[in-house]
C-alpha cells in the first residue's frame, strides 16, 4: 500500500495460475490482464512488450503472433538456426475423422503414435554450431485439454515404447518446451464437447498448447469441430482464431 511504484510482469495470453476461490468481476482476472482492457499487446504508456521469444522458430512464432498477439510477436534470429530433418517448422494441422467422442478419442491417439514414430530418428540441430542428433521420443511432447485422452495417449505410446513422450493438460505444460508439441483436441464435433468450445478453443489455450514448440507443432483434430454456429461474439472470436491457425498452416 505505501509503494509508489509496483513492476507486473507475466503474460495475460497465457493461462491464468490456479484458483481455488470463486472471485466476482473485475478480480477474478489477472492485474496485467485488467490493464491491457482486452488489448493483445499492452499499450506502450503502460508498459513495455517483450516482443521476442527465443523457443520458437520464426514459422511457428509468426502464427502464435497472429494468434494472440496482435502480430507484434517475432522470433530471435537463433531460432531460425536450427534444423529438423525431414519435418517442416510451423504449425501443421492433421485432420483426422472420427465421431461419438467428448473428452478421449482412440482415433487421435492412434494418430498421435504414427506421428511420433515417423519424427523419431530425424536429425535435430538445436544450434548452427551444434552437432546432430537423433530426435527422441522424450523430445516431443503431446498436449490434451482433457485427462481421459491424457490417460489414452499414454496407453498407445507406451504400448508402442515410446515411453520417454510426455503427455499431458494445457495446465501441466506452460512454461515448458519441447522440439515437437503435438494437441490432441479429441471431441468429435462441438456437440459432444462437455465443457463448452469456448474451453476447447480458448485462444490462451491453444497460446500456450502450440507455443511450446521448438521447431513444429502438430495440432489433431476432427474436421467436425469446426461446424457450428457460436451463440457469442466472443465465441465467433475463438473459432475464427482456430481457423486461422488452420489457414495458416495450410500456406505453409
Amino acid at each position: 500500500m505505501s509503494a509508489r511504484t509496483l513492476l507486473l510482469l507475466g503474460d495475460p495470453q497465457q493461462l491464468p495460475q490456479v484458483s481455488q476461490g470463486t472471485h466476482p468481476e473485475p478480480v477474478d482476472g489477472s492485474a496485467l490482464g485488467f490493464l491491457s482492457d482486452g488489448q493483445d499487446v499492452l499499450p506502450p504508456e503502460l508498459g513495455y512488450f517483450l516482443a521476442e521469444s527465443r523457443r520458437m522458430h520464426p514459422a511457428v512464432a509468426e502464427v502464435i503472433s497472429e494468434l494472440s498477439y496482435a502480430g507484434a510477436l517475432h522470433a530471435h534470429a537463433s531460432a531460425a538456426r536450427r534444423h529438423l530433418e525431414g519435418v517442416a517448422p510451423g504449425v501443421h494441422v492433421v485432420p483426422v475423422e472420427h465421431v461419438g467422442n467428448a473428452v478421449d478419442s482412440s482415433e487421435e491417439a492412434a494418430q498421435v503414435v504414427h506421428l511420433i514414430q515417423e519424427l523419431v530418428g530425424a536429425g535435430w540441430r538445436a544450434s548452427p554450431h551444434g552437432s546432430t542428433k537423433a530426435l527422441h521420443d522424450s523430445d516431443v511432447i503431446v498436449v490434451t485439454p482433457y485427462n481421459a485422452q491424457q490417460r489414452l495417449v499414454r496407453e498407445h505410446l507406451d504400448a508402442a515404447s515410446l515411453q520417454g513422450t510426455r503427455v499431458g493438460t494445457v495446465d501441466k505444460f506452460q512454461g515448458q518446451e519441447a522440439v515437437v508439441a503435438i494437441v490432441s483436441l479429441c471431441a468429435s464435433s462441438a456437440a459432444e464437447v462437455p465443457r463448452g468450445m469456448d474451453f476447447l478453443l480458448n485462444r490462451n489455450r491453444l497460446n500456450v498448447a502450440i507455443s511450446r514448440a521448438q521447431w513444429a507443432a502438430f495440432v489433431v483434430f476432427s474436421p467436425a469441430l469446426v461446424d457450428f454456429l457460436p451463440r457469442s461474439a466472443e465465441g465467433v472470436a475463438e473459432l475464427s482464431a482456430f481457423l486461422r491457425v488452420v489457414e495458416a498452416s495450410a500456406r505453409h
